[in-house]
């Protein structure tokens, strides 16, 4: 099959999801045989990937996305990347492809921080500038006054923190990389 990385993409999301073939297949209506022959590329599975996405929780472009290449994966300062809200409203490393190279002490300060496209984060702060990358901590204790992303229904907004912890926090903002 021309497109093999959607098979391994298959696999990757059904792995994520702990469900065996047999599991997958059954909540999608086929046999585990086809869920076999798609994750080894032998069958097309553009007809099923509708219900392949609603049954491992990801959008269809998420089964469709090229792989990161393998040497990215033995980097140590790489972090999930978002360059778009992801489907599953979960800002974490199993709901993107992507990963960035970031400064090594953002790593140090938090191993599960996050970046994400700025284009994605409504801003009233100056500061905060479009068209770069944006790290997020998801695990910083929080202080009045440190600048927080929240979540507001489909929106990302950045604002200072006051001590309310019902915003919906998805982490500290810790630093921007701005592209030029």
């Amino acid at each position: 099959m021309q497109y093999n990385y959607i098979g391994e993409n298959i696999r990757k999301y059904r792995r994520r999801a702990n469900l065996t073939q047999q599991q997958l297949a059954d909540k999608i209506g086929i046999s585990w045989e086809m869920i076999s022959r798609y994750e080894r590329s032998e069958s097309s599975p553009l007809k099923k990937l509708l219900p392949l996405s609603s049954a491992l929780k990801v959008s269809e472009s998420q089964l469709l996305e090229k792989h990161v290449p393998q040497r990215y994966h033995q980097l140590e300062y790489k972090i999930p990347l978002f360059l778009h809200y992801p489907f599953s409203n979960k800002f974490d490393a199993n709901q993107t492809n992507y990963f960035y190279i970031c400064p090594e002490w953002i790593i140090k300060r938090d191993r599960l921080s996050i970046a994400i496209d700025s284009s994605l984060i409504t801003s009233g702060i100056e500061n905060l500038k479009q068209g770069g990358i944006v790290y997020i901590s998801t695990k910083c204790l929080l202080q009045k006054d440190d600048l927080v992303l929240r979540r507001e229904s489909c929106n990302l907004i950045v604002d200072k923190y006051k001590g309310n912890k019902n915003l919906n926090i998805l982490g500290k903002v810790l630093a921007q990389e701005i592209r030029y």
